[in-house]
């Protein structure tokens, strides 16, 4: 009885690990594979179809870039590939929410969703996969404010939410790790968050946030303090002085009247050169006339 149960513990399990595996992938590809996914079902292991990685008899990666899947993702497919490391579904055409059972897949490193058509907001399981290092939402339909609940992937390094719906004020998300970070073209709000004020000020365009790395936000309702003596400061605020004012009104009548008298000198002018002309032609017409009347009386002599 004793050789029984030492033999008993001794039976390896992962031959039906690997099955339970190899039954999510098959679910998988009839939910949203259809034909793209040229799996050959007649093996007994998944670990030789392509964007399928194994160790220790069980699935750890599962690498599916653009390759056309569509549709939404249902539950008992990736969640229950429960030793995955890395999911890789990017640029493909899946919608909807994600499956709640992926908060199974506990061992989750890199998530990788980004370009396809998921929506709804970020599920609150997600930040219970607390092994999470890099996590890729971009180019998706998430809506919804960004939850502080990502304080909770204390792991993380890589954050990318860029090009969804996200609206509302960014929370205050303190990473020790994270290098890679975006929330650009979304429907954000109010200020940067001064956690993330080191980022580059492309990690926040296409919103309307305000404060670093960004223009300073707006000082609506807040009262400015009173100039002190002598500064001027407030005057320079309002606008121009009654003095400064004057002075323009002045200058531009004073440039007027000199633009004026100059026309007026140069009309002058001319009328002084036209009688002059006159003068000369009226004084040849009387030489002219004279010369012929003496040529006149000289020939008649």
């Amino acid at each position: 009885m004793l050789l029984l149960l030492l033999a008993l513990t001794f039976i390896p399990t992962g031959t039906s690990d690997l099955a339970s595996d190899r039954a999510a992938l098959l679910a998988l590809r009839s939910a949203v594979g259809g034909r793209t996914l040229l799996w050959n079902a007649a093996q007994d292991t998944p670990c030789l179809w392509a964007g399928v990685q194994c160790h220790a008899d069980r699935v750890t990666a599962l690498r599916l870039p653009g390759v056309s899947l569509s549709g939404q993702l249902p539950v008992g497919t990736v969640g229950n590939l429960t030793r995955l490391r890395t999911l890789s579904l990017r640029l493909n055409a899946l919608s909807g929410p994600l499956p709640s059972d992926l908060s199974s897949c506990l061992d989750l490193r890199n998530l990788y969703l980004h370009g396809n058509r998921f929506s709804g907001p970020v599920p609150d399981f997600l930040f219970t996969l607390h092994g999470l290092v890099r996590l890729n939402l971009a180019g998706n339909n998430f809506s919804g404010e960004i939850s502080p609940g990502f304080n909770n992937l204390t792991r993380l390094r890589t954050l990318y939410l860029q090009n969804n719906r996200f609206s509302g004020p960014i929370p205050d998300l303190k990473f020790a790790n994270l290098d890679q970070f975006n929330v650009s073209f979304n429907q954000l709000n109010g200020s940067v968050p001064e956690s993330l004020r080191s980022k580059p000020e492309s990690c926040f365009l296409g919103n309307s946030l305000c404060g670093p790395p960004l223009e300073s936000c707006p000082s609506h309702g807040i009262a400015l303090p009173p100039a002190t003596a002598g500064t001027g400061s407030g005057k320079h605020k309002k606008g121009l002085s009654g003095g400064a004012i004057a002075g323009i009104v002045i200058g531009s009548v004073l440039g007027l009247l000199l633009l004026l008298l100059l026309l007026f000198v140069l009309c002058r002018r001319r009328r002084s050169s036209t009688k002059t002309r006159s003068v000369d032609v009226v004084a040849v017409k009387q030489s002219e006339v004279s010369n012929f009347i003496l040529h006149f009386l000289y020939s008649h002599m």
